[in-house]
C-alpha cells in the first residue's frame, strides 16, 4: 500500500480522505478502544460514505457512532446544514432587491416612465429567486 491510501475490498487501493482539524498529539486524549468488523460490501459502503464525508472510514465509524450515541448530527450533514443556513440567507437578500423592484415599479406608476434597467432587473431577480428556492428545498430534502 502506497503512502496516503486505504485498501479497498477488491485489493485495489484508494486514495485517503485529506486530514482536517488540530493533529491528534492536541486533542483530549481518548483511553477506550472498540473494535468493529465488517464483510466486503459493509466496508465499501462504509468507505463510500467516509470518502464522501472527508473522513477516513475509522474516523467516520467513530464519529457516527459518537453523534448517534449524543444525538447529534451525522458527520457530512453538517456542511449540508451550513450551505442550507448560506442559501435562505441569500434568498433573504434576493428577495430585499425584489422589494426593490417593486419601489422601482411604484415610481414608473408614479412618473409613467420606467426605469431603463428596470425590465433586466426584474428579470435577473426573478431567476434568481426560483433557483434559490429550488436549491434551498433540494438541500432541506438531502438533510432530511
Amino acid at each position: 500500500m502506497t503512502v496516503g491510501t486505504l485498501p479497498a475490498p477488491d485489493g485495489s487501493e484508494v486514495p485517503r480522505a485529506p486530514r482536517f482539524g488540530p493533529h491528534r498529539s492536541h486533542r483530549a486524549r481518548r483511553t477506550w478502544r472498540i473494535t468493529v468488523a465488517y464483510d466486503d460490501s459493509e466496508y465499501e459502503a462504509v468507505l463510500r460514505a467516509a470518502q464522501a464525508c472527508g473522513l477516513t472510514p475509522t474516523g467516520y465509524v467513530a464519529e457516527s457512532a459518537l453523534a448517534e450515541a449524543t444525538g447529534q448530527s451525522a458527520p457530512g450533514l453538517q456542511p449540508l446544514r451550513d450551505a442550507l443556513a448560506e442559501v435562505v440567507a441569500a434568498r433573504g437578500q434576493v428577495r430585499r432587491f425584489a422589494i426593490n423592484v417593486n419601489q422601482a415599479v411604484r415610481g414608473l406608476n408614479a412618473t409613467g416612465t420606467p426605469p431603463e434597467w428596470l425590465a433586466a432587473a426584474v428579470a435577473i431577480t426573478g431567476r434568481a429567486v426560483t433557483r434559490l428556492d429550488q436549491t434551498a428545498t433540494d438541500l432541506h430534502r438531502l438533510i432530511r
